[in-house]
């Protein structure tokens, strides 16, 4: 196996913390959500991080797919929306629904490389079984 690239993150103060890259591009506070609107910390929660990081990830996938298989995507969209759900009294997990748009792409080509795309996501292989997902085209 070889290594392709490597990212390092250090966390201090955990939910009430601060983040930082090893090369400084993310630098940021960490907050609990509380679950209201109206949250007047700063700074970002470990679900928008995984939001994030899943919803870029699968983008990119859905590049790399389409590119293998001669599909011309532009102007993709992944919104990716994580819930914090309790499966038992104290017991957290996840729950994440993405929604994909493929513009301009006819829907059985698009349905194919995004179901590939998910497939062949590096994060969908390391929570497969770990959550419920729901993914679909928009």
């Amino acid at each position: 196996m070889e290594t392709l690239y490597t990212s390092e993150v250090t966390s201090q103060g955990g939910l009430q913390g601060h983040i930082k890259s090893e090369d400084g591009a993310l630098d940021t506070d960490v907050y609990m959500p509380t679950g209201k609107n109206n949250d007047d910390q700063k700074g970002t929660t470990p679900e928008q991080l995984f939001a994030a990081s899943y919803a870029s990830c699968l983008e990119g996938t859905l590049y790399h797919v389409a590119k293998l298989n001669n599909i011309d995507i532009s102007n993709t969209e992944v919104k990716a929306k994580i819930q914090a759900v309790e499966v038992e009294k104290g017991d957290l997990q996840f729950k994440l629904d993405l929604s994909v748009n493929l513009p301009g792409v006819d829907e059985q080509k698009a349905e194919h490389v995004l179901k590939e795309a998910y497939k062949n996501c590096p994060l969908t292989k390391a929570t497969k079984g770990n959550m419920e997902v729901d993914v679909k085209l928009a």
